[in-house]
Order: structure tokens, then sequence, then C-alpha cells
């Protein structure tokens, strides 16, 4: 499905070819994690019920996402300005799913 509408939007916007290969193995690892994570809920789902499991793979994506986003990881701008908020709304799903672990 994501590969096709890869395909689509490449045909609509008429951009097929890479001409930094820097961005072209970036955008390389960034499919095969992605891929990655969705070949492995499979499994944390059957080990830890529906239910757990899912909170966990969207927990782990949401920190992984906002941590890239607020340091700077992978050559992206960091996070400015007040930053309370946002570090402040991780906490909360931190304390979120932590009780989500000890629900029965």
């Amino acid at each position: 499905g994501i590969l096709m509408i890869g395909f689509l939007c490449s045909i609509v916007f008429g951009n097929f070819e890479m001409t930094n290969q820097e961005d072209a193995l970036l955008i390389i690892e960034g499919g095969a994690l992605w891929a990655l994570s969705n070949y492995l809920v499979l499994p944390l789902v059957k080990l830890l019920g529906i239910g757990l499991g899912f909170s966990l793979y969207h927990f782990v994506n949401l920190m992984v996402g906002y941590n890239i986003g607020r340091f700077g990881i992978f050559g992206m701008e960091p996070l400015k300005g007040d930053v309370k908020i946002c570090d402040l709304g991780c906490c909360l799903v931190l304390v979120s799913f932590v009780l989500m672990v000890f629900v029965e």
C-alpha cells in the first residue's frame, strides 16, 4: 500500500530521481526501520496482549519521534522555543503507559 502511494506521488509530482545519494540512503534506512517496527508488532501483541502490546508499540513510536525532533537527532534541527509543554505532554504519556501496565 505505502509503496503504491509513493509511486503515485512520484507520478503526480514528477519526481523520480534522487540527486543526493545521502538522502536516498537516509530514506532507505527510515523505510527499513519502519518495516522492522511493523514486523515486530505482531510478536509483541502475541506476547503482551492486544491492549498492552499496541500501547507499548505506540508509546515507543511516540517517544522515538519526539526525541528525534526535540534533540535534533539524524541531522534534524532541534526543537526551539518553550518546550516545557512538550516535555510535560511526554511525561503524561509515560505516566499513562505505566498506569496501563498495572491494569489487569
